[in-house]
């Protein structure tokens, strides 16, 4: 978390310790801002969207800075079918946080497919005609055109309510419940759809009530029929359904028969074919093993080669390195040359560390002792001189934002001086102003754990911390 003042990173002080503002009212403000994000990703993720768009709303407000809400909350708009809702939001992500953001692949896969964009378009053109139909009171065309809009964008939300709405007007009341159920289905809490559905089954049950009183509403449910209630719904089951039973039950048990009868054949004919078979099975099994035989020792003929190989390439670096060719001489030369750098110039200690630090370990480890002697002593006196400049020099790259270099300086600095959990701040905020994200967590989590107690600890678990 940065200052809003001054932008300097904070701590877990009251107050910004670059220009002393009080932040514990902005801390707030951001902790409530990623509360209600995570309760709207909550909602999202069990297809609560109606809540989920509430309380991500809620979140832009304490920071409309949040990119994870603004995004989320374009998802869940896409989500009900609101192409222009959810676009603008990602336009608006974008704007905030340019570099790195998802929004970005959002955008992209609506504006860079002109056949989707087109799609779009005509379900906005679609619905809206159907609009114009229900106000000119054409209810049969208003209910076509909802049908092929839905067939185009099958999670608008609007316009399954609409045709429910239409359905109730027309008195089918089964379609506008089944239409409503699938809204549910894209977003379970959505209260337009429930009251609704709410309507619908009150509508339902008292048109089964008044139904065999002979009122107006018994044209709806003819005579012979019997209704009756499971839970909230209402049933309706044919008289004639019974009557029928028995001749279906002989239809069944003639289908019964047939599926018995090729079953059994099905079950015989397989041993049949399975015996005739059963030679032709044996030779292939015993050519199989001939050829796992022959596979087997091809292998082990190519490991003999591979080992052979292996050994002939460590005796040519043996014999490199007893020759020199390996770049042995080379390594000796930069000992001496930072030798002489020290002698002649000691208050050059950075050229003295470039110099060493180009001289391999392994060179290092198979040197003579007399060798390793003179490499630490040079490394011992130089590095000490050496910090402060390449401190320098860091901090310089950082006020200049060359994190590249930054980077580099500080990984110097930590391996002279490997035990300051400030310089390995220093260091992930490079890599994290560079874009490496991945590489500044692990030196976060080195810091967590190997300097538990630290002021530098504490900053870099905030880091580490989902925002």
């Amino acid at each position: 978390m940065k200052c809003f003042v001054c932008g300097n990173r904070l701590g877990p002080e009251d107050i910004c310790m670059s220009c002393g503002t009080d932040i514990r009212t902005y801390r707030h403000i951001m902790c409530m801002s990623n509360m209600l994000y995570n309760d709207g990703l909550t909602k999202a993720n069990v297809r609560d969207i109606s809540g989920a768009i509430i309380s991500l709303n809620e979140s832009l407000k304490y920071n409309k800075r949040n990119i994870d809400a603004r995004n989320l909350l374009g998802l869940c708009y896409f989500e009900r079918g609101e192409v222009v809702p959810a676009l603008s939001e990602w336009i608006i992500s974008k704007n905030y946080e340019s570099k790195k953001n998802i929004a970005d692949e959002y955008i992209d896969f609506l504006q860079n497919n002109p056949s989707r964009l087109s799609t779009i378009n005509q379900t906005i053109k679609k619905y809206n005609q159907a609009l114009n139909f229900c106000y000119q009171n054409s209810l049969d065309l208003a209910i076509v055109q909802l049908k092929k809009v839905l067939s185009i964008n099958e999670n608008l939300i609007a316009g399954y309510q609409l045709l429910a709405l239409l359905y109730i007007e027309e008195r089918d009341f089964d379609k506008a419940r089944r239409t409503l159920l699938r809204a549910l289905r894209i977003d379970r809490n959505d209260t337009t759809t429930q009251r609704y559905l709410k309507e619908i089954n009150n509508l339902i049950t008292e048109q089964a009530e008044k139904a065999p009183a002979g009122d107006k509403n018994a044209a709806l449910l003819p005579q012979d029929i019997i209704t009756y209630q499971s839970g909230n719904d209402t049933i309706i089951q044919p008289v004639g359904a019974k009557e029928k039973r028995g001749f279906s039950s002989i239809i069944n048990i003639v289908i019964g028969l047939v599926i018995g009868i090729a079953i059994c054949w099905y079950l015989i004919l397989p041993g049949k074919i399975e015996e005739a078979t059963k030679e032709d099975s044996d030779k292939f099994m015993a050519v199989s093993e001939e050829l796992a035989v022959e596979k087997a020792s091809h292998q082990e003929a190519i490991k003999e080669t591979e080992t052979v190989k292996t050994q002939n390439r460590e005796l040519t670096h043996q014999i490199e390195e007893l020759t020199g060719t390996n770049g042995a001489t080379n390594e000796n030369d930069r000992l001496l040359r930072a030798a002489q750098m020290y002698l002649e110039d000691p208050e050059n200690p950075g050229a003295v560390m470039d110099e060493l630090s180009e001289i391999g370990a392994d060179h290092l480890a198979s040197a003579s002792d007399a060798y390793r002697a003179l490499y630490q002593k040079l490394n011992e006196a130089a590095s000490t001189d050496a910090l402060s400049g390449y401190v320098e020099k860091a901090r310089a790259a950082l006020t200049t934002k060359d994190y590249k270099a930054a980077i580099e300086y500080y990984n110097r600095i930590c391996e002279i001086a490997p035990d300051n959990p400030d310089h390995l701040m220093d260091l992930a905020y490079a890599y994290r102003e560079s874009g490496d994200a991945e590489k500044a967590n692990e030196i976060y989590n080195r810091i967590v754990s190997e300097y538990p107690e630290s002021a530098e600890a504490s900053e870099a678990a905030e880091y580490l911390s989902p925002q």
